[in-house]
């Protein structure tokens, strides 16, 4: 079974107890079972894929394309997607980079030419993968709100970060051994673990879990930066 965040091993060894094998109570593929449900609710808390083996879909994503100045009579444009970091844009992977052109959408990943973040100027548009931003060459003013829906692009893409943080792994783990430690038949790990309470272990765990996620800004990430440069969505 695979997992992403963290290992079988991992969780035994924050533990203390033997690895985890086939004839133990759980059994490795008992405890990846538990780190893949670990792993899915760390990504729907945090609205994130951590590792690209769990690359979520963005699927027509509503964008608002932000005008940039520039010296020449088109303005340049800048749309911050919603998920960072995401996957780069290519044709054969159902990405779609739908945009407004003032009269029809016109999917650039199909016509148009890719420039780089160190020559952004080779191409009709460029990608921030890691900020989340896709950034236009050209986008004329005309163009601004025309579209009948009011919809500058519609965008369909992956996103993930490459392999997970330590904080993530981290949380993973609290949130496997808090399912294990939730077993009666593990009542030794079912004794309180703070002496000011009466919180078992595993409550004690999956706290911490949540703590770490909440305390590593890893919550809401997109926002700041959206409403630093005029949002993302529709107007």
């Amino acid at each position: 079974m695979a997992v992403n965040y963290c290992t079988a091993a991992d969780v035994a060894n924050f533990l203390q107890v033997a690895d985890f094998s086939g004839s133990t109570t759980p059994t490795t593929t008992d405890v990846e079972s538990f780190i893949n449900m670990s792993e899915q609710r760390v990504d729907e808390i945090t609205d994130h894929a951590w590792h690209s083996s769990r690359a979520g879909t963005a699927t027509t994503e509503r964008g608002r394309i932000q005008l940039v100045n520039t010296n020449s009579v088109s303005y340049r444009g800048r749309l911050q997607l919603r998920h960072y970091p995401f996957l780069t844009l290519s044709t054969g992977s159902g990405d779609a980079l739908s945009i407004w052109d003032g009269s029809k959408y016109t999917e650039y990943i199909a016509n148009k030419t890719a420039g780089t973040l160190t020559d952004p100027l080779s191409g009709d548009y460029w990608t921030d993968t890691e900020r989340g931003v896709v950034y236009f060459k050209s986008w004329p003013i005309l163009y601004n709100s025309t579209a009948p829906s009011g919809i500058d692009a519609y965008v369909t893409y992956r996103y993930a970060t490459t392999a997970a943080p330590d904080d993530i792994k981290q949380a993973t783990i609290y949130f496997t051994a808090s399912i294990i430690a939730a077993n009666d038949d593990l009542n030794l790990m079912q004794e309180g673990a703070d002496s000011m309470d009466n919180r078992t272990k595993a409550e004690v765990w999956e706290n911490h879990a949540m703590k770490i996620l909440k305390d590593g800004r890893r919550w809401t990430r997109a926002v700041p930066i959206a409403r630093a440069i005029g949002g993302f969505g529709a107007r």
